[in-house]
């Protein structure tokens, strides 16, 4: 790390004493006594200690030192404890967020020395305490830039934007508001990745070209440095005496509007018991002049935060709303910028893939906003492009790159999503059995959302499964989440019965701990906007959650904790739900009839839910009972998959009729459905393969027979 001019200097002078005294090593005495040759130092010094004692106590230690004789060479080492110094000292710069070593920051270092003669010395002879000692040390100006006012270090200009599109409403608005008298200060709202840097970039450009308005001409827009501004600013008053010297300054020079890139980094000053405030409190009194302008860029998420803990600040802004830009202006923009991504990767983007990582950004990236999302897939489609030696960038590379970054199938649900979506309904009846009805009503409904016919802003589906456990309501969730390549997210609906689980889901209101966590749901929903959405055993919920459940269901979209938006209309809602199952043993009516129990559960599910859930529904989706036809299908599945696992370990598995017959009664149970069967499969038949494989007389694979006994089953190979 660096080190002011104020360090280089004093490294000269205490080479010079080394040199004098012929001494071998360098100390933190020498170190200390050179400081004394800087003026700023010694009046810092002056005001907390006993200057002069000091000097002469330090230079009787440094006479007392060993030399090396005349007759020797002269080649001083740094001691340990000057290496231990340093390293304090260079913690302490970079947990200040100082861009280089200075003087305090050194003499932190040497009180942080145990045995050390010049830390001794110090803490003898001072009259006030150590942090005042260091706060008194932190205000010497040690600024080694030549020519430059103190000041200007915690400003930089705003570069001329490379391309900036559309916005002339809001650009025409920006400037009136900067020409007002009062009230003059403009509070950029809008979404991560929107453009509010560009706008106020743009602002610069304009205020310093000939279209300027009057009031203007002549004015820079410089941004404030807010990392600089809380750097050093260790101890109590610093950043208070800093910023004063700062706006002053700023007033005094009159043709200067501060641009602050975030209303964040104004309030992360944290309120500690040193007495430190946010920037945004000490900089009010400044909102307030009218000759000084502020330009401050925040997301509305910043903004709702700041007007909970106090809107004194906002209320002398003026605030410009960026809205998203149209796909076609974020094509122009991203098409205008890919020049400069082309030569930084030396290769080329094809014609079509401007609009294409437009499209594909803003359907499936959802925590930034365009241009920004898209140009940033477009850059590491260039990369990409170059670590694989290609030329050119492609759609299928935006694709590929896109499904790591969503970590989602992308490419399978693109254009060819037609061909999966057409077959969808006999994929699904070859992996869940018996419910070929259910399947039908599920997969009608989703191609009808998918063909827009449906009713727009609303979630792809909403569904209710109903019916007995274990007959395939989940499985049928998970299968679908892979025909249609998106992920698949459950929530127990058990785990929400209580009245401050919605907080668990959107997130916790301001004040109360967890909010800056965010939601579960809205979380999950925002990382991943195509998904499979599975609510198991809905009717456990807390009925709060069902007023949540409306809306998304009714508009597709719900607010989280902090205000964002959260969008549904890519989500396949589903519901489970086993309300009515103790009503099922009533499918049977009269001597001859028989009536389906999820039917029966269906009718029950009624008086569970209320009409207006019910009536937001796009289906009400029943599942069939378990049936012994059923049972075998799933047994069979179950079956097939139990071999294809022997088969890694070179065994074949051979079960005859009788003993496929004893497990199929064993297993069937309308009660408990296809999880009877597996639990019978793994306490029946597994065990005795276990020990077989384990502990067998077979080496090299063995084909195993399975008959039924009078025990239950037995194993021949």
């Amino acid at each position: 790390m660096k080190q002011t001019q104020a360090i280089n200097e004093a490294l000269l002078v205490a080479q010079q004493i080394i040199n004098l005294h012929r001494h071998e090593f360098i100390m933190p005495e020498h170190i200390l006594l050179a400081f004394f040759s800087n003026e700023a130092f010694r009046s810092a010094v002056d005001m907390c200690a006993d200057l002069d004692k000091i000097e002469n106590e330090l230079t009787e230690v440094i006479i007392d030192m060993e030399n090396v004789p005349e007759d020797r060479p002269l080649d001083p080492e740094y001691s340990v404890q000057f290496k231990e110094m340093c390293n304090h000292a260079g913690q302490a710069a970079i947990g200040s967020g100082a861009d280089a070593i200075g003087i305090h920051h050194i003499v932190y270092g040497i009180f942080q020395l145990e045995d050390s003669q010049a830390r001794h010395i110090l803490e003898s002879n001072l009259e006030v305490s150590v942090p005042d000692f260091l706060n008194s040390l932190a205000s010497i100006n040690e600024d080694d830039s030549e020519g430059q006012e103190k000041w200007h270090r915690y400003l930089r200009p705003l570069e001329v934007p490379e391309i900036f599109i559309g916005r002339e409403n809001e650009t025409d608005q920006a400037l009136r508001i900067l020409c007002r008298k009062n009230k003059n200060n403009i509070l950029i709202i809008g979404g991560s990745g929107v453009g509010k840097t560009a706008f106020a970039k743009r602002i610069h450009q304009i205020i310093s070209s000939d279209k300027a308005p009057k009031v203007l001409k002549n004015l820079n827009i410089m941004e404030l440095d807010t990392n600089r501004l809380i750097s050093g600013t260790q101890y109590r008053g610093d950043l208070e005496a800093r910023i004063d010297e700062v706006m002053s300054s700023i007033r005094e020079n009159g043709n200067i509007i501060v641009y602050v890139d975030s209303l964040r980094a104004l309030g992360g000053v944290s309120k500690g018991d040193d007495g430190m405030k946010d920037i945004i409190s000490l900089l009010i009194p400044y909102f307030k002049s009218e000759s000084i302008r502020f330009i401050i860029s925040a997301t509305p998420e910043d903004v709702k935060r700041l007007q909970g803990n106090d809107g004194t600040a906002l209320s002398l802004f003026r605030n410009i709303e960026l809205e998203e830009p149209s796909d076609e202006e974020a094509a122009e923009i991203v098409s205008m910028l890919s020049g400069a991504l082309a030569q930084h990767h030396k290769i080329s983007y094809a014609a079509d893939c401007f609009s294409h990582a437009v499209s594909m950004s803003r359907r499936y990236i959802q925590d930034r906003c365009l241009p920004d999302k898209a140009i940033d897939l477009l850059d590491e489609a260039g990369a990409y492009c170059q670590m694989t030696k290609h030329r050119k960038v492609t759609r299928s590379m935006i694709d590929k790159v896109l499904s790591d970054i969503c970590r989602s199938d992308v490419q399978a649900s693109s254009d060819d999503v037609k061909d999966d979506l057409f077959n969808m309904e006999e994929r699904l009846k070859r992996k869940i059995y018996g419910q070929d009805s259910a399947i039908k009503t599920l997969t009608e409904a989703i191609l009808m959302s998918k063909a827009g016919l449906l009713e727009s802003g609303k979630p792809v589906g909403s569904f209710l499964f109903v019916g007995p456990t274990g007959v395939g309501k989940t499985e049928l969730s998970k299968v679908l989440a892979e025909q249609l390549h998106i992920p698949l997210h459950r929530f127990d609906m058990s785990e929400y019965s209580e009245k401050h689980a919605v907080a668990k889901l959107i997130g916790s209101p301001a004040g109360y701990v967890g909010y800056d966590d965010g939601g579960i749901l809205t979380d999950t929903v925002r990382k991943n906007p195509h998904c499979v959405l599975l609510l198991d055993e809905i009717e456990k919920a807390h009925e709060d959650i069902y007023n949540l459940l409306l809306q998304i269901m009714d508009y597709a979209v719900i607010s989280d904790n902090k205000g964002r938006k959260v969008d549904f209309r890519n989500v396949v809602l589903i519901m489970t739900s086993n309300a009515g199952a103790r009503y099922a043993h009533q499918a049977s009516v009269g001597y001859e009839r028989k009536t389906n129990a999820g039917a029966a559960m269906a009718k029950e599910v009624k008086k569970v839910f209320t009409p207006e859930f019910l009536n937001r529904l796009s289906s009400l989706v029943v599942f069939n009972d378990m049936d012994r036809k059923m049972a075998g299908m799933i047994l069979d599945d179950k079956i097939r998959r139990l071999q294809d696992r022997l088969e890694t370990r070179k065994v074949k598995l051979i079960i005859e009729k009788e003993a496929y017959e004893k497990l199929l009664d064993e297993g069937f149970s309308t009660e408990y459905g296809a999880r009877e069967i597996e639990r019978t499969l793994n306490s029946r038949l597994t065990p005795i393969l276990m020990r077989e494989i384990l502990f067998g007389k077979h080496k090299n694979g063995f084909t195993a027979t399975i008959k039924a006994s009078e025990e239950g089953y037995k194993l021949e190979s």
